[in-house]
């Protein structure tokens, strides 16, 4: 049969309808592999984030442990500064103080040598009343004597000059005779009392 125009048409629409099914097979299959592609770049990125966020987490972790050290170390230091600062207060206030001490035991001395002649009279009761003026300063600044006589000795307060036998009405350790009277800041020894004490075989 002879091949009309009509003939080539038909077979050129059949041919033309097959092109482009096939085409977009072709497209379909290669655009499945760029979206995997994707996929894994977000997973990847992901990843990354996440890792990411965990050394953030340890930095952060590593921070606060080191602020919390370098705190207690500073509240330590500052505690130590504290204590080394009262100290020296207390120390600045034991060297003012230790002359008044010795003015305190010249008056006492005086005193004890007065009542042993029997003297009495004003400048003997104005020397008392300095005396007495005295340990009221002390007192007022938290300075009190300590060492007196009829006391048990006690080395952490009392420093023994002599011992002397124990006999009736006068125990073993028992201060019987005070040279200089102690002074004590609360429980801070300023000084010492120097005293003598009753021994037993002494």
């Amino acid at each position: 049969m002879p091949v009309t125009d009509e003939t080539n048409r038909e077979e050129a629409a059949a041919a033309g309808a097959d092109t482009p099914a096939g085409g977009h097979e072709g497209e379909a299959s290669q655009q499945a592999p760029a979206g995997e592609t994707e996929v894994e770049i977000l997973r990847d990125e992901l990843r990354r984030a996440n890792e990411r966020v965990e050394q953030l987490q340890r930095e952060a972790a590593e921070f606060r442990d080191r602020f919390l050290r370098s705190r207690a170390e500073f509240e330590n230091y500052r505690r130590r500064m504290e204590g080394e600062l009262a100290m020296a207060r207390e120390s600045g206030m034991d060297s003012m103080v230790l002359p008044v001490l010795a003015v305190y035991d010249d008056l006492e001395r005086a005193l004890d040598a007065a009542s042993a002649a029997g003297l009495e009279g004003p400048f003997v009761t104005n020397m008392r009343a300095v005396r007495d003026s005295l340990v009221r300063q002390l007192d007022s600044l938290g300075i009190t004597p300590l060492g007196r006589k009829g006391e048990l000795f006690d080395p952490e307060r009392h420093e023994a000059l002599a011992a002397v036998p124990a006999g009736p009405g006068v125990g073993d350790g028992v201060i019987v005779q005070v040279h200089a009277a102690g002074f004590a800041k609360g429980e801070r020894l300023i000084r010492p009392a120097k005293v003598i004490v009753a021994k037993e075989g002494a």
